[in-house]
């Protein structure tokens, strides 16, 4: 009867503890006890007492458990790990070193009594190893997190594991391991994704690198933080300093791209980070990875904190190219201008004769001749879009809506671009703000044809997954399909690669893809045809990549698709989409990165899949992988 008791307390204890609620879930852990006194309800009480704040009870409760060999009160590993966590939260790190030592040790040998009896090691045992790497973790030793990670990786069975593993070696300074292991858990949080982004980012320099915290924070936390900052300066300086919080931020604002919320949290991190944030402002500008809107915000950041004089030119990665620019405040022109609304009518009619063109330059003169005048502004921004320029409408957009957040006109141009650049929850987003009243009929038809647009692209979102998969798979099917000699120059590689993949190993290798095909194909190339560059790309290259390119150089540069796929695993459910989801095989990643091709080529009278390097990357790679040339032939 009592253990049913108990049972029902610890259940109730369970939710509170998984609500947060840490006083409620520690009195329903302690009544649970009275009922029953056994090691789980004493590791669920300290751990709901320990987090909230009274680690000396905490202590005490576990410490029977601690200090007897009896076998149903005996410590578990889960009670060493919290054990640990205790005595380091009260500055006695020597002795959570000790029971943390204690926690592998247990660990290990409850492993190993499993295995004796080849029995399944059950779950809530191995889900044990998320609280021992959390123990080291908390002593900040991210060498033994990583190496916990690994020593028991075919036991981990939460996301925490490899969230862990990944912030252990960002630390460490192996940015790309870390990318890997957050990309694997990409579904279990938007943001992991993301910072799968900003790990590459720093591994390529592009932003400064910083050590990561292991404490995570709730959505609901992240908002109330960022609230607090937007109006306490003191608030930002502390929470910036935070690595977890910086990493949400830069996540931010590389999803964020052109909004005027991503230059806004750039600002507040060039302006208040610190020697940190410095660094960052000047990454930003000379970078091609992040929005003029995230660069100009970086600017003037620089000009609050003295660094830059308004006038003053500035080197900056801008459109395409570096360009020195002359930061200056352009008053808005509120209200109506006969004279300027006389130009806008002019670009009208210029446009309608079929002169766009000539329209869109109209407008830049007015532009730069630094009048920001709302309706000039939005009929640029139209027409550039027309253009199919959507980066510049973009960053046009994002200025109007700073203006007049609440204009329906503006909020309505806003989604139509978002939906011309596929970004469907911001169109819809975007499109909700709209308030109905008062509009025109003409308007509410507009509405209602872009509301109409808008909802067969959310049917298509919601395709289910597996149907999106075989889509995919059957896309990638096709390009390998595509005819390819046997011996490709990278040129020739290149054209058969869909656009976007080029467009994913432009920013793979920090280049800003050119508008047209053909440039980025030659922007590849002349990247790649550079030796220090190939040294740079292989040295960041996994050993399962590394284990590839040496088998296909071994055998002249080329091999049967299906022999590669025997030894190193198939392109299978690598998808299609490389720009927003990395592939994960190895032949995948080096196709995207345009080392390794695949192709049909022509084969003793037949049609074979092929896995060719092109032959102008084939001697330098041999020399820079410490090999002699094999003049073999492929099969």
């Amino acid at each position: 009867m009592n253990r049913d008791k108990a049972g029902e307390l610890v259940a109730r204890g369970q939710k509170l503890l998984d609500k947060g609620d840490f006083k409620g879930a520690a009195k329903a852990f302690a009544a649970a006890l009275e009922k029953e006194d056994v090691v789980p309800i004493r590791n669920n009480l300290a751990l709901s007492l320990f987090h909230s704040g009274d680690p000396k009870r905490a202590l005490e409760v576990i410490q029977p458990a601690l200090n007897t060999d009896e076998e149903y009160k005996r410590a578990n590993p889960f009670t060493y790990a919290l054990a640990s966590q205790i005595f380091f939260a009260q500055g006695r790190g020597e002795e959570a070193r000790q029971w943390l030592k204690k926690a592998v040790q247990s660990f290990d040998a409850g492993l190993a009594e499993f295995y004796r009896a080849r029995s399944q090691v059950p779950h809530h045992f191995r889900e044990y190893t998320v609280s021992i790497m959390r123990a080291a973790a908390e002593l900040n030793d991210h060498r033994q997190v990583f190496e916990l990670y690994r020593r028991w990786e075919t036991c981990h069975v939460s996301w925490e594991n490899k969230f862990l593993a990944g912030v252990a070696c960002f630390n460490l300074g192996r940015y790309k391991r870390a990318a890997s292991l957050w990309s694997s858990i990409s579904g279990v949080y938007r943001l992991f994704a993301a910072m799968q982004q900003v790990a590459f980012m720093v591994e390529r320099g592009v932003i400064p690198p910083f050590a990561m915290s292991y404490t995570t924070y709730t959505q609901e936390e992240i908002d109330a933080i960022i609230k607090t900052c937007a109006v306490d300066k003191e608030a930002r300086r502390r929470y910036w300093q935070d690595g977890y919080i910086l990493m949400v931020l830069l996540s931010y604002i590389l999803e964020a791209g052109e909004t005027p919320a991503a230059g806004m949290v750039a600002h507040s991190l060039v302006a208040y980070a610190g020697e940190w944030g410095e660094k960052l402002g000047w990454k930003i500008l000379e970078s091609p990875g992040f929005s003029p809107t995230v660069k100009m915000a970086a600017a003037e950041a620089f000009i609050e904190r003295g660094l830059l004089k308004e006038g003053e030119p500035v080197r900056m990665f801008i459109e395409g190219e570096n360009r020195l620019v002359h930061i200056k405040k352009t008053p808005v022109v509120l209200g109506t201008d006969k004279e300027l609304d006389a130009i806008v009518e002019r670009a009208f009619e210029l446009r309608d004769k079929g002169q766009v063109d000539a329209a869109i330059d109209l407008l830049q003169d007015l532009q730069q001749q630094g009048k920001f005048y709302p309706r000039a502004m939005m009929a640029l921004a139209n027409l550039l879009r027309q253009k199919g320029e959507l980066a510049e409408a973009l960053r046009i957009m994002s200025m109007l809506k700073e203006v007049g957040p609440e204009d329906p006109a503006v909020l309505f141009n806003y989604a139509a671009l978002m939906l011309q650049m596929d970004r469907i929850e911001e169109a819809r987003a975007s499109l909700e703000k709209i308030a109905r009243e008062g509009l025109s009929e003409e308007f509410l038809q507009k509405l209602e044809l872009l509301e109409i647009e808008l909802q067969k692209r959310e049917i298509l979102l919601n395709i289910p997954e597996e149907a999106i998969k075989f889509y995919q798979e059957e896309e990638r099917g096709q390009i390998e399909a595509k005819s390819l000699p046997l011996d490709p120059s990278l040129l020739r590689g290149l054209k058969n690669m869909p656009a976007h993949w080029l467009d994913g190993a432009c920013y793979q290798y920090g280049l800003k893809p050119a508008r047209l095909r053909r440039e980025r194909e030659k922007q590849l190339a002349e990247h790649l045809s550079s030796r220090d560059n190939l040294e740079k790309v292989v040295g960041e290259l996994g050993a399962g990549e590394l284990e590839l390119l040496k088998y296909l150089l071994q055998r002249g540069g080329w091999s049967r698709l299906n022999a590669v796929s025997r030894k190193f695993g198939s392109l299978e459910g690598d998808g299609f989409f490389w720009q927003e989801q990395a592939p994960r095989s190895s032949l995948g990643l080096l196709w995207s990165k345009a080392l390794v091709m695949v192709g049909k080529a022509s084969l003793e009278g037949r049609r074979v899949k092929i896995a060719t390097i092109p032959v102008e990357l084939r001697r330098p790679l041999e020399d820079i992988l410490g090999m002699q040339g094999t003049g073999g032939v492929g099969k």
